[in-house]
C-alpha cells in the first residue's frame, strides 16, 4: 500500500507540458517588461545598450497618442537628421548667423531641435486623429495631385528635387510625407473647426455690443473694462507707440495703408476683433508710428481648439529624455538643465540660426 501511495504522490507532482509552457511565457514576459523599463525608462549603461537593440529589431515610439497611435522614434531620428543636413548645407555666415552643433552647447541645441519636431510630430498626428474622427480623409492621390500642381506652377520640378535632396536628403515622397500631407490634413481641420467650432458669431456679437456702448457715450476705458480681453486691458486698452511690423498683418493694411482709417472702425485680425483708435501720429527717424488704443475681442481660435482637443487624449512619452505636460500640452525636458539652457537661449537667440529657425 505504500508502494501505491508514494506511486500517487510522485503523479500527482507530475508537472504536464502545458503548465512548463505557460511558465515560460511568463517569465519570458516578465524578462521582456524587465528590458522595457531599463530601456525606456531609466539612463544606465544597461538601458541604453537595451535601447539600441529594440531599436534595430523593434520600430519604437518616440510618442503615444491614444494607446494605437505611434509617433516612431526612428522617424523622429530621421527628420533630425534632414535638420542637420540643412544647417549644414545653408550658408548663415553672410547674414552675420552661426549653426554650430559640434560643441557642448551645439549639442544641446541639437536637443531644443528634437523636442521641438517631436512636439510638431505629435501635433500632427493628432490632428490626423482629429481629422478622420470627423470623417475627414487625404487619399495619395490627392496629395500627388496638390504636388503635381505645385511643381507645374514652379516649372522646375528637377531643381525642386535636387534642392530637397540637397537641403534635406529627400526624395519628392519624402516631402509629400513629411510636409504636403501634414499641411493638407491641418487645412481640411481648419476648414472644418471654422465651420463647426468656431465662435466668431459671438465674438461679433460681442464687439456690436462693445461699439453701442462707445456709441451710448461711455468712455473708451469703460467699455474696454467691460467687454476687452488679452493684455492690453490691463492698461485700459492703451498700446503706446508702435511701428508698422509691429502690428499683425491685417491691422497692418487698416492702419498704415489705408489712409481713409475712421477712429472706432472695426477690424477683424487671425485672432480677434479690434476696434482702434488711433491717438497721435508721428515719423521718427523716417518710419511711421502711430499711438493706438484698442477694444480687443479674441476669436477662439484653430490653435486654442487643437490645444484643448490634444488636453483630452492619452499622450505617453516613453523616452528618459522627455515629459508630456497634459495642461500645457507641451513637449518637457526630463532634465532641468536642459529646461534652463533652452530658456537662456531663446531669450539670447539673437545670432543664432538654430534656435531662431
Amino acid at each position: 500500500m505504500k508502494k501505491d501511495k508514494k506511486k500517487v504522490d510522485f503523479d500527482e507532482i507530475k508537472i504536464k507540458p502545458k503548465t512548463l509552457i505557460i511558465a515560460g511565457i511568463i517569465v519570458l514576459l516578465v524578462a521582456f517588461l524587465v528590458s522595457v523599463f531599463l530601456a525606456y525608462g531609466t539612463k544606465t549603461a544597461v538601458g541604453l545598450r537595451i535601447n539600441g537593440i529594440f531599436s534595430k529589431i523593434v520600430p519604437a515610439p518616440a510618442a503615444i497618442i491614444n494607446y494605437r497611435n505611434f509617433v516612431l522614434s526612428s522617424d523622429l531620428e530621421k527628420k533630425l537628421l534632414s535638420v542637420q543636413q540643412f544647417y549644414a548645407t545653408q550658408d548663415f555666415s553672410q547674414t552675420g548667423l552661426r549653426v554650430d552643433f559640434s560643441t557642448p552647447d551645439g549639442q544641446k541645441r541639437l536637443e531644443i531641435k528634437r523636442k521641438g519636431l517631436l512636439q510638431k510630430m505629435i501635433e500632427d498626428k493628432a490632428i490626423e486623429i482629429l481629422a478622420s474622427e470627423r470623417g475627414i480623409n487625404i487619399s495619395q492621390a490627392q496629395v500627388d495631385q496638390a504636388v503635381n500642381k505645385k511643381l507645374q506652377e514652379l516649372g522646375t520640378a528637377e531643381d525642386v528635387r535636387k534642392d530637397l535632396l540637397r537641403s534635406y536628403g529627400w526624395t519628392i515622397e519624402d516631402f509629400k510625407k513629411q510636409v504636403v500631407l501634414p499641411g493638407m490634413y491641418k487645412d481640411a481641420l481648419v476648414a472644418y473647426f471654422n465651420e463647426h467650432d468656431s465662435n466668431v458669431s459671438q465674438a461679433q456679437g460681442i464687439v456690436s455690443k462693445a461699439k453701442n456702448d462707445l456709441s451710448g457715450g461711455k468712455s473708451f476705458a469703460q467699455v474696454v473694462n467691460l467687454y476687452s480681453t488679452g493684455p492690453s486691458k490691463e492698461k485700459g486698452g492703451e498700446l503706446g507707440w508702435v511701428k508698422k511690423d509691429q502690428l499683425l498683418p491685417e491691422l497692418q493694411s487698416a492702419l498704415f495703408d489705408n489712409s481713409r482709417f475712421q477712429n472706432g472702425s472695426v477690424v477683424e485680425s487671425s485672432i480677434g476683433f479690434h476696434i482702434i483708435e488711433i491717438e497721435n501720429r508721428k515719423n521718427e527717424n523716417g518710419e511711421d508710428m502711430l499711438q493706438l488704443r484698442q477694444i480687443f475681442v479674441a476669436k477662439y481660435s484653430f490653435s486654442d481648439w487643437l490645444m484643448d482637443q490634444m488636453r483630452k487624449m492619452s499622450i505617453i512619452l516613453p523616452s528618459n529624455e522627455f515629459n508630456w505636460n497634459k495642461t500645457e500640452g507641451l513637449v518637457e525636458f526630463r532634465d532641468g538643465s536642459l529646461t534652463e539652457f533652452e530658456k537662456k537661449s531663446r531669450a539670447q537667440a539673437q545670432g543664432d540660426a538654430s534656435i531662431i529657425f
